[in-house]
């Protein structure tokens, strides 16, 4: 069940039932893991979302998918019982920081990625997912690996929203959506141009971009966009562990005006 926390509770001399599923915090080097589930039972073929809640240590943080130099991005390994699938880990918009002399992107403090789960329409009984945490954490002076093994137990039911509703919803909101939007990339030499010829009434200004494609922008170059008179756009500094042409970048963009981060994507004609 949602939360995962076992108390027992006693109110007019009725005990409450303890929740089905257990799933303690589980501190590694520094940061605390945790698991939770948003439904407080699954239903047969239907996509349910389950959290991890992973909370840093002060003075420490820890990377995103683009972790740029020297870090390493969460991972997820999942053991589920037969014919049930997870997602991606849906990472939330990141921040940037520096690591001593070291450019990157991540998280500080609590953290919250979502996955969705899908049992196949046949399933029945109670179901245990597991999952196998992996990350960094990082201060000025060291870095520390951690990991977790965590589980969450559900039965078949109506599925049902669980008791952390608001945090899911509050983790959804950080989290980018995928968006069309006319997103190209012109090389020349180590510049890489980036044009939003199809942003419409959508106001980038004072918006925050970080590239989500590892290895393509130099992450000690702050992506900053302007508009001309016919688009919104971008200049950028290539990444010196580029291999050859740029052939795909995914971006993300948050703040300023949109109403959610939003992720835009591009890939090279072949």
């Amino acid at each position: 069940m949602a939360g995962m926390k076992f108390s027992v509770l006693f109110a007019a001399g009725l005990p409450l039932v303890a929740p089905l599923s257990l799933s303690a915090a589980v501190k590694s080097g520094h940061a605390e893991a945790e698991l939770i589930a948003g439904v407080s039972s699954y239903q047969p073929g239907k996509s349910f979302p389950v959290a991890v809640r992973l909370t840093v240590d002060p003075g420490w943080h820890t990377y995103w998918i683009n972790p740029g130099i020297g870090g390493m991005p969460v991972k997820a390994t999942w053991t589920l019982p037969d014919g049930w699938k997870a997602g991606e880990l849906q990472q939330p918009v990141p921040k940037r920081f520096m690591t001593g002399d070291l450019p990157g992107f991540g998280y500080e403090g609590e953290t919250v990625f979502l996955v969705d789960l899908t049992p196949p329409p046949g399933a029945t009984g109670e179901a245990e997912c597991k999952v196998k945490l992996a990350w960094l954490t990082c201060d000025d002076s060291a870095c520390v690996p951690g990991d977790a093994e965590l589980s969450v137990k559900l039965e078949a039911g109506d599925g049902e929203p669980g008791k952390d509703s608001e945090l899911f919803k509050a983790a959804g909101e950080k989290i980018p959506a995928e968006k069309e939007l006319g997103f190209m990339v012109r090389e020349n030499g180590d510049q890489l141009t980036l044009f939003f010829i199809d942003a419409g009434e959508i106001d980038l200004s004072n918006v925050s971009a970080f590239p989500a494609t590892p290895d393509v922008v130099d992450p000690a170059d702050p992506i900053k966009i302007g508009k001309t008179r016919d688009a919104w756009m971008a200049y950028a500094k290539k990444s010196e562990y580029t291999e050859g042409p740029v052939t795909q970048l995914d971006i993300v963009l948050s703040g300023g005006k949109l109403k959610q981060p939003l992720l835009l994507s591009w890939r090279a004609e072949k």
